[in-house]
């Protein structure tokens, strides 16, 4: 049931009136059966997955916070193994083995299985391992609540592709939940709505010029064929992803929910760092929290540090999924994000290392980490090596014949149009003072909205591409 299609919007509809039509706590398991069912519109079976990884952090947390310390580390442990190994099995297991039949010499399905990977499965594994890490810490007491803490898991709106909640932060708004105010509806909608343009009008529309690049490039030869192409998919994976979540925070918000903000226009970044702290950020901050920072506590070695630095990045672009091509995307930005960090500790206080933070050099470093971004789309969209390698050598292939652009003059206008709206929103934040202004001015932006919609979006369903995370 995808957030762009009729049938989901049915679904919601439904959904909102029973839950404002009934008490909260009724409200709040309908919300619950909801958002399982809606799990299951994609494949009955993995609900029980889904419940047994519940059921197990639930009981798990508790234990973790009343056991005495010398059992605790093990029930963090056995919480590990579970999470992990449900994800590690579904999502990994055809990866290694292959890998390991190809070391071996042998067929790469001999040890394969026929494996369906659970959708959302990244997504809620983090989560929940976030609240019993953070029942560990001592950072969040026990939830006794069961219905609580599998709301938390399974609401709906984040559950397939985020964004990743964590427990102390939601919890509490499960707890004291407050019917939201006008403004807040207004802010919903004004999110959902933005998010069905960035799916359906830019992702879309970029979908089928990357597709197209990317399906065969064989036929499209060129160093232009090949950036114009990556530029596409960047485009597209940042508009599908993006929109996604604002969808996913309006709806939440429909309901008195608040998720946290995934992306702050990240293609803005003047630097590899910076972009991390702006894109996919729950992500980018789980990472963070849970693996680089316990990697790097007390030490002051620099090379420690950056190893830290790499395994986090190679680890993170493997989330991405079980295939090389995201080990290399991974430990394509590890590099990046060290050499960073080398030259930003080389630079601090120097002269040149002053000239480069004023603010004429800014767009400068926004447009080279944009290219570096462009050049991931490499390893990022193709789905084997030998691919790879045919999109940067015709990265570099200035020699030859230079072919020609895939884009098309729809989306080089679109990606004129998302650069003036990203820096509008940088420097005016029109989008949030939207939600705010009166109805004269929001009833004709949202009609507009609609209109945008039913002239200029593509009518095929393409998928969002996190689904497959």
């Amino acid at each position: 049931m995808l957030f762009n299609s009729f049938e989901f919007w049915i679904f919601f509809a439904v959904v909102v009136i029973g839950f404002y039509s009934l008490p909260y706590r009724a409200g709040k398991v309908l919300l619950l059966a909801a958002s399982y069912f809606f799990y299951m519109w994609w494949n009955p079976r993995f609900i029980a997955l889904i419940l047994a990884s519940t059921v197990a952090d639930y009981f798990l947390g508790i234990l973790l916070e009343t056991a005495a310390d010398k059992t605790r580390k093990p029930l963090l442990i056995v919480s590990l193994v579970v999470n992990l190994g449900f994800l590690g099995f579904f999502k990994y297991y055809n990866f290694f083995v292959s890998s390991l039949a190809a070391l071996l010499g042998l067929p790469a399905d001999s040890l394969a299985l026929n494996i369906i990977l659970p959708v959302g499965i990244s997504f809620y594994t983090f989560g929940s391992l976030s609240y019993t890490i953070d029942v560990y810490r001592r950072k969040t007491t026990a939830i006794r609540n069961f219905i609580d803490y599998a709301f938390f898991i399974a609401f709906f709106p984040h559950l397939i592709a985020g964004p990743i909640l964590r427990a102390r932060q939601f919890l509490p708004q499960i707890q004291q939940w407050r019917a939201p105010s006008a403004a807040t509806l207004n802010r919903g909608i004004a999110l959902i709505l933005t998010g069905l343009i960035k799916k359906m009008v830019f992702a879309d529309r970029f979908a089928i010029v990357s597709d197209a690049y990317f399906n065969n490039i064989a036929a499209h030869r060129g160093w232009l064929a090949a950036w114009s192409g990556a530029l596409a998919f960047a485009m597209q994976l940042y508009f599908d992803f993006s929109g996604y979540t604002d969808i996913a925070r309006g709806c939440a918000k429909v309901f008195g929910f608040e998720f946290p903000i995934n992306f702050e226009r990240p293609y803005l970044a003047a630097n590899v760092v910076q972009f991390w702290q702006r894109w996919h950020i729950t992500l980018s901050s789980w990472v963070r929290d849970y693996l680089f920072l316990p990697l790097t506590r007390g030490t002051r070695s620099r090379i420690k540090v950056y190893f830290a630095i790499m395994l986090t990045m190679l680890l993170l672009g493997l989330w991405h999924g079980a295939r090389w091509n995201f080990v290399i995307w991974g430990v394509y930005f590890g590099i990046f994000v060290v050499l960073y960090r080398v030259f930003q500790q080389k630079l601090t206080g120097s002269t040149f290392g002053r000239a480069l933070e004023a603010r004429a050099f800014h767009p400068l470093k926004v447009m080279i980490t944009f290219l570096l971004l462009i050049a991931a789309a490499a390893f990022f969209r193709p789905r084997n090596l030998h691919d790879i390698g045919v999109v940067w050598s015709a990265y570099f292939d200035w020699q030859h014949a230079a072919g020609s652009s895939v884009l098309t003059t729809g989306t080089i206008a679109l990606f004129f149009v998302s650069f003036v709206l990203a820096v509008l929103e940088e420097r005016r934040g029109y989008l949030r003072r939207l939600a705010l202004a009166p109805a004269y001015v929001q009833v004709p932006a949202f009609a507009c909205v609609f209109l945008v919609l039913e002239l200029f979006s593509v009518t095929e369903k393409i998928p969002f591409i996190y689904f497959q995370f």
